[in-house]
């Protein structure tokens, strides 16, 4: 009897260790699966090993994760960080593996359903973004990104009754959003419900005055409707604007901390730059970029770049000069250094680096274009009409260098051309102040009679004194110069004694005594005088 229960005990002992031995078989098949359906690691080159290191580190750490705790939630987390990593550096196959494994071990984090949305977004993907954003928002139904690329995304796949449902959603977790209003007007355009879309325009208008997109449907609302004066001032208000930049996105956003790619970084700069967001230009990418790459010359370049927009002309100075250590022959230092050298007044030393930067790139318009300044600046006015000619024959259409051209004609004593190549300039771009003002100015005041004509130099001088050019000095003394030149010594009177107020204010004492003779002269009924 006691032989017999021993029998049965020791079955039942190496029965427990037979299941035991093969739930450790089990879970170690599983967790070498796992490891099995991760990407594998990409060859990064010998310029990122710093985001080769860190991708070595991330998969370190799912490997810990899967010791540790075997396939749950804490290798989804993971391998989901795993995955920001390789999207953050645009592998977005491998990205969307990870997060393919993190949405199976960890279903209730949103963040790896949007993250996916995100790269079929890019993709141009569709139905793919709907899904995961569907999901996203089950899991956080008030992350206000996702609501409204959703609304986006339905209203591209042409699902209005959806995206008019998430546009409203939108704007209840952020009243006054102008990025839902400008979706909400894009659908009452198309229904025809103009004045909808009017209504809908001014809400974001008002949340964001600087919300160039707005500007430009309002100019189509206004054009529907037969405003052409309206029309042109949302065209001339979007012309002011910023670039348009997505609306913020944080869980994407923070995507950028992770990018360890100095080319990347560049981009990412050179996009902050583009939204004139300096800051972020400089001390988020360029400064990550030049840690990563201290001896790339691109990005001692960048640098030097962004700090010339910013005004820092001796910080600037110091990255540039590095860059051409770096690489002798970068034209874009050189020429940035020279633009650095006219603006201090070293025209000389300006004009030389402009030439040192034609000779490693001598198609570059903007280079002629400065060297042209350069020689006008010094009154070499031949040559600087060389140099906007050269300009032109590269890009016909660059305005600086045509208006450029107008003002060294004009001062070589070449009036007529000068008139023409004003004209020129505004029958492209009709609204600019600067050459309407010039032109207004030769047409009101010189000396040919043959070339004065008061109701033409009129018609300009009024361009430039529109909106803010209403209180420039300088463009009401030609309006006033211009009526007078018109016969319309009432108006010439009165817009010169506004002149002289603005000069008053701000102490400009010798175009107050110009001023007061002009005043004389136009009270008497007589035209301009000097």
């Amino acid at each position: 009897m006691i032989r017999r229960f021993w029998s049965i005990a020791l079955f039942f002992v190496l029965a427990s260790l037979v299941i035991i031995g093969t739930m450790e078989i089990f879970t170690q098949a599983h967790t070498n699966v796992a490891m099995v359906r991760l990407p594998n690691l990409p060859q990064v080159g010998e310029k990122r090993l710093t985001l080769q290191r860190q991708l070595q580190e991330r998969r370190q750490e799912v490997r810990y994760a899967l010791s540790r705790s075997g396939t749950g939630r804490t290798f989804g987390q993971a391998v989901g960080e795993l995955g920001r990593l390789y999207q953050a550096n645009h592998f977005y196959e491998r990205a969307l593996g990870c997060y393919r494994l993190a949405r199976e071990y960890d279903p209730t984090s949103p963040l790896w359903f949007y993250l996916s949305a995100s790269i079929h977004q890019q993709r141009g993907e569709t139905e793919a973004v709907l899904g995961f954003l569907k999901r996203t928002l089950r899991l956080s139904e008030d992350y206000s990104p996702a609501v409204l690329k959703l609304a986006d995304s339905y209203f591209k796949a042409d699902h209005i009754i959806q995206a008019r449902k998430y546009y409203h959603r939108r704007l209840e977790l952020q009243p006054g959003d102008p990025y839902a209003l400008m979706g909400l007007a894009r659908i009452a355009m198309d229904k025809g419900r103009w004045d909808a879309a009017e209504t809908h325009l001014k809400q974001g208008i008002l949340s964001d005055p600087e919300f160039g997109d707005a500007h430009r449907l309002m100019a189509e609302v206004h054009q529907h409707h037969n405003r052409p004066v309206e029309m042109k001032k949302s065209l001339d208000r979007a012309g002011k604007c910023p670039r348009f930049h997505p609306a913020p996105d944080p869980w994407v956003d923070r995507l950028q901390d992770l990018c360890y790619d100095p080319e990347q970084l560049l981009v990412l700069g050179s996009m902050a730059l583009s939204q004139m967001d300096l800051k972020s230009a400089i001390q988020k990418h360029f400064a990550r970029a030049l840690t990563l790459a201290p001896n790339d010359p691109a990005t001692h370049l960048a640098m030097g770049k962004a700090w010339f927009m910013a005004g820092d002309w001796s910080r600037a100075r110091d990255y540039l000069v590095q860059s051409i250590e770096l690489d002798p022959k970068s034209d874009q230092a050189y020429f940035h250094l020279g633009l650095i050298a006219r603006r201090s007044g070293s025209l000389e030393k300006a004009e030389q680096l402009f030439l040192r930067a034609l000779e490693f790139q001598a198609n570059n318009p903007n280079v002629h274009n400065n060297l042209g300044v350069t020689y006008l600046e010094q009154g070499a006015y031949p040559s600087a009409i060389q140099a906007f000619r050269r300009a032109l024959e590269i890009y016909p259409e660059h305005l600086e260098a045509l208006y450029n051209l107008g003002m060294a004609q004009w001062a070589s004593g070449d009036t007529r051309a000068a008139v023409e190549q004003y004209e020129r300039v505004l029958n492209i771009k009709p609204n600019w102040k600067v050459p309407a003002n010039s032109l207004a100015w030769i047409l009101a005041t010189d000396k040919d009679p043959g070339i004065r004509d008061g109701e033409t130099a009129l018609k300009w001088a009024k361009v430039a004194c529109e909106g803010e050019g209403a209180k420039n000095p300088d463009y009401l003394d030609t309006l006033a110069a211009a009526y007078a030149e018109a016969g319309k010594f009432d108006m010439a009177v009165k817009t010169v004694n506004e002149c002289l107020e603005l000069a008053l204010m701000v102490g400009d004492k010798p175009s107050i005594s110009e001023l007061k003779t002009r005043l004389r002269a136009y009270q008497d009924g007589k035209g301009y005088v000097e």
